[in-house]
């Protein structure tokens, strides 16, 4: 497991590192940057202290006037004459929260799909600096939009990424932002908790960090991306750069605040359990904190009582935690002090016992009572689970991990008593099959029905996903998976690669040749459909084996692909409007959804290219949607799509 020591000495002044840029739509002729002053190596003056948190609700509260006004240093327009506007962000923490206000001289907000994209909202990064304070892989990017329609309502605030491979989480409740305009000027506020952003806390980390950047919508597709540091916020599976930010020495006014950090966050059984706790004081004064241990259920199981006298400042108090004796399970460590409203909470998991090794010999062992899908799915679970514990940061619940061997012992067990536990499931089940290309594992999620039949044959639906996701994306689509299907979704080697680079189409071609291994597939009718960059995967895998596919469904995709030729000199990388190109779909039924509203893929691309298929004589049903942006489809829409499948299939 990697290697974090806890804080050992006690500092008010930290770092944190911000990433990157904001991940923008599709380049295209006419982007300007246009540099204010040099991406800071530390961002000044150092952030105001506040004992109380503001109010959020756009506006700024007249006590906050004489926060320091903070500038962008750097702007990148989709057309070079784009308007400039004048705006920037001010900020504010206490002992537990960030506060950030962000300020534009504008008349009104302008409602976009993905907004912290497109405009109107913003992005901050938080993260864990890297030794030299290099790129680091340990960052949050929190995304806040203005919002004026339920679908988009997820990116009011989100956590788009986190930790480089993770996308898309919630926010805690906690966590506030609001926007407002009038008078000639637009305004962001965030009031983000210190334990949505767990371990980062101003005096209890080793280093936190910090970029911003706000996208401003201009006219009807443009947008403006202004940055403080000249880095990609949004860039896909990439570490983030950024400017170190220090905090202002604490002026505490009103009751002690404690804030409670545990030293790490998984653990074997049997091992002690460790925690800092920073209290916050104007006056001398005792604080007194009671440490209850949960069971998941949030049933106490133990508790401690700690006591201490702090001093003006900042008094630190390090204790342990009552969890040594405690089984394998999903545990939360809940403080509350006895003498203000400080309280909080942090889970943690206390792991198993795991050997891999001798699992895999179990498993051998178990041999003819496991079908041959099964066992290749447990040992790649092994490997997985191994691998994935030497990558988690201590910080980092093991839930996942945990539930997983516990599963896999209980998959062994049952298999060496002679039955096959995991061939019994149903719905959406992660599998793995052995590459004959390379002889590694390689994972791919399937859909069974319920009421599933071995004894007939089912239609295949293969989905391939979006950029910076995985396999798992699938989970997601559920509603256009026709009744009565078995569906696959494929891995691709990789999250973002088009599909056309690092042995995606060999994965493609692998998975669907295991789910006709493990499952009766009528190969008569196997269906392809993608999203966004599994739109234009759609076209890219039918070029390769179009004698696979009966019919392709294309959600949000482009014909076309982008990407550094100096990144990836090994892609095979199709332009499908090429008229050579476009003769391979000649016959094969076309199903094409895009929104009008779409600003991360060019809805004016799809609708070129449907014209162009048609004129080569593609059969095409084409449906666009006027209040769509980068997303799934209407209802409406997904009607249409089944009734298409209907048309399609061979009976």
């Amino acid at each position: 497991m990697r290697s974090c020591p806890f804080p050992s000495t006690p500092g008010f002044v930290i770092f944190l590192v911000a990433g990157a840029a904001l991940c923008l739509p599709p380049r295209v002729q006419g982007w300007e940057t246009v540099r204010f002053a040099p991406s800071p190596a530390v961002i000044e003056p150092a952030v105001t202290y506040l004992s109380q948190a503001p109010e959020i609700d756009g506006v700024l509260d007249e006590s906050l006037g004489d926060l320091p006004i903070r500038r962008f240093n750097l702007v990148e327009k989709s057309a070079a004459d784009n308007p400039d506007f004048n705006l920037s962000y001010r900020l504010g923490y206490g002992a537990r929260f960030l506060y950030v206000y962000v300020e534009v001289e504008a008349e009104e907000i302008t409602y976009r799909d993905r907004a912290y994209q497109n405009g109107d909202g913003f992005a901050l990064v938080l993260t864990h600096p890297a030794p030299g304070n290099a790129p680091t892989r340990e960052f949050y990017v929190l995304a806040c939009s203005a919002v004026n329609r339920p679908s988009m309502e997820w990116t009011r605030r989100i956590f788009w990424y986190y930790n480089v491979d993770n996308l898309f989480l919630p926010t805690g409740e906690e966590t506030k932002s609001a926007y407002h305009d009038g008078d000639g000027t637009i305004a962001f506020e965030l009031l983000l908790p210190w334990v949505d952003v767990h371990p980062y806390h101003p005096w209890l980390s080793d280093g936190i960090g910090f970029n911003l950047a706000l996208a401003k919508a201009v006219g009807e597709k443009g947008v403006s991306s202004y940055r403080v540091v000249d880095a990609g916020i949004g860039n896909e599976n990439s570490p983030r750069e950024y400017a170190l930010l220090r905090f202002e020495r604490p002026r505490h006014a009103g009751e002690l605040q404690t804030f409670v950090l545990l030293g790490r966050n998984h653990l074997s059984e049997g091992n002690t359990l460790r925690a800092r706790a920073v209290t916050v004081a104007a006056q001398p004064g005792a604080e007194e904190l009671v440490v209850f241990t949960q069971a998941g259920e949030k049933t106490n199981v133990d508790y401690a009582i700690e006591s201490y006298e702090c001093e003006p400042g900042l008094t630190f108090r390090d204790f342990e935690v009552k969890a040594s004796n405690l089984p394998a399970g999903g545990y939360v460590a809940s403080w509350l002090s006895q003498n203000n409203e400080s309280q909080g909470e942090s889970g943690f998991s206390i792991l198993p016992a795991f050997d891999p090794g001798a699992l895999k010999r179990r498993l051998d062992g178990a041999g003819r009572a496991l079908s041959p899908g099964s066992h290749t799915t447990l040992e790649f679970m092994i490997e997985e689970v191994e691998a994935d514990l030497a990558e988690l940061y201590p910080y980092e619940k093991a839930a996942a991990q945990r539930i997983r061997i516990s599963r896999l012992i209980d998959y062994v067990e049952k298999a060496e008593a002679g039955s096959d536990r995991f061939a019994a499931q149903r719905e959406f089940v992660r599998m793995a099959y052995r590459s004959r290309l390379d002889d590694t594992l390689q994972p791919y999620m399937v859909w069974i029905p319920k009421d599933f039949d071995p004894g007939r044959k089912y239609p295949l639906l293969v989905f391939l996903h979006g950029s910076a996701s995985t396999e798992t994306n699938i989970r997601g689509w559920r509603n256009i998976i026709p009744e009565g299907f078995i569906a696959l979704g494929p891995r691709g080697r990789g999250p973002s690669n088009c599909y056309s680079w690092d042995n995606a189409q060999t994965d493609v071609a692998e998975a669907v040749q295991a789910v006709k291994e493990n499952f009766p597939i009528d190969e008569r009718n196997v269906l392809l459909a993608g999203f966004s960059m599994g739109g234009y995967g759609v076209y890219r895998t039918f070029y390769e084996a179009p004698e696979t596919y009966r019919g392709i469904a294309v959600f949000s995709g482009m014909p076309t692909a982008r990407f550094d030729p100096a990144e990836h000199k090994d892609a095979k990388v199709v332009d499908f409007t090429r008229p050579e190109n476009i003769k391979k779909f000649k016959g094969v039924p076309v199903f094409v959804f895009h929104g009008k509203r779409d600003l991360n893929v060019s809805y004016d691309a799809t609708e070129r290219f449907v014209v162009q298929l048609e004129r080569a004589g593609v059969p095409v049903q084409f449906h666009a949607e006027a209040d769509k942006g980068h997303e799934s489809p209407s209802d409406e829409t997904i009607r249409a799509f089944f009734a298409w499948v209907g048309g399609v299939l061979q009976k």
